[in-house]
């Protein structure tokens, strides 16, 4: 996840925490292994520069015309390209969202976090009239690639204790974190551990302390 060295020492504890990966887990097989997207690495483009930068950078092809998401950012989920593995859509973009709607989606947990599905599909049904509230670009997060392990490769990861695991809601996930003006926004890696408490809670005090080295 790009942390070959440490950072240096003058970043700062937020944007220390900032570098620490943080996944969601899509999907665990006992056979075909387990399959995540990195929360929290912008690729810097935004979805509405895919159209002019269409195959430069490895970036996927240009979606088709998706008003309603050109100014959402387009994640980096992780170094797999998937290239062997079915997208979510044609545009070989995936999606997290938050939008009960969108044909061929996963429900990923019980608040009403989806995976996948037609972007331009999604578009369309935003204006439905019958939904329960109002959706926007907001409500989803794009990805390019993602993180996948070998079967019982990412369980052996956790008991050696590599990840904590955390039950995170959709609210802590979807928060703006870069949308706060002069303020700047905790960073995710950080708020979960305070809302965890107990152990993880002193795991990140002791990465805020002065003296705290990089894990």
């Amino acid at each position: 996840f790009g942390l070959t060295l440490p950072p240096p020492a003058d970043l700062g504890p937020d944007r220390r925490a900032d570098l620490l990966p943080v996944l969601c887990i899509i999907d665990r097989h006992p056979l075909k292994g387990s399959h995540a997207v990195l929360l929290n690495r912008r690729t810097g483009y935004l979805l509405g520069d895919l159209e002019q930068q269409a195959g430069e950078d490895d970036l996927p092809p240009p979606p088709p015309r998706l008003g309603a998401f050109m100014i959402q950012p387009l994640w980096f989920g992780g170094t797999s390209s998937g290239s062997n593995q079915e997208s979510s859509s044609s545009s070989g973009l995936d999606m997290l969202h938050q939008f009960p709607m969108t044909d061929g989606s996963k429900r990923l947990t019980e608040d009403g976090l989806f995976w996948g599905g037609d972007p331009a599909q999604a578009q369309d049904d935003l204006s439905d009239p019958s939904l329960d509230r109002v959706y926007t670009g907001f409500d989803f997060r794009f990805f390019v690639q993602s993180t996948r392990w070998l079967p019982l490769a990412l369980e052996r990861e956790i008991r050696e204790g590599t990840w904590f695991c955390a039950s995170v809601s959709k609210e802590i996930l979807f928060k703006p974190r870069d949308r706060m003006g002069t303020r700047r926004a905790k960073p995710l890696w950080t708020e979960i551990m305070e809302l965890m408490g107990g152990k993880y809670l002193d795991i990140r005090n002791d990465f805020y302390s002065d003296d705290a080295p990089f894990p």
